[in-house]
């Protein structure tokens, strides 16, 4: 009873001073989609859920560091840059262990690729073209 007395009195009060819209979120402008999805460009992460993921880039020089592999169901795979897009890129990885990987096949020296964040690229990109079903999950 008292916390719906409360809450009636702060509505009263802002009712009484006229804040009747809230300024957190301008009326005229759109929430910016955390990430986007293209058909053979990638997936996109917007600069803050970029941050939040803690998303990193390397030029990638002949090995690659653990996180930035991604194992699946279907396989081996790195998140390489293509322009402002990151595209999910089968490998072929050897060696298994926590220091990295050495890839034989799917890779250039100088590729740029996530060496950090790749999960959650992962995860937006399932998000995107299966409804945030796994692959193994059988649609």
């Amino acid at each position: 009873m008292k916390l719906l007395l409360l809450a009636l009195l702060g509505s009263g009060l802002l009712l009484a001073t006229g804040c009747t819209d809230s300024q957190a979120h301008p009326a005229d402008t759109k929430p910016v989609a955390a990430s986007s999805y293209k058909a053979g460009h990638g997936v996109q992460l917007s600069p803050a859920a970029a941050r939040f993921a803690g998303l990193v880039t390397a030029e990638f020089t002949g090995r690659l560091p653990a996180d930035a592999l991604l194992r699946t169901a279907k396989g081996d795979f790195v998140y390489v840059a293509n322009g402002p897009w990151l595209l999910r890129t089968p490998v072929t990885a050897q060696g298994d262990n926590l220091a990295g990987f050495t890839v034989s096949a799917g890779l250039y020296e100088g590729d740029v690729i996530a060496t950090q964040g790749v999960r959650v690229l992962w995860l937006a990109e399932l998000q995107a073209i299966n409804g945030g079903v796994g692959c193994a999950d059988g649609h």
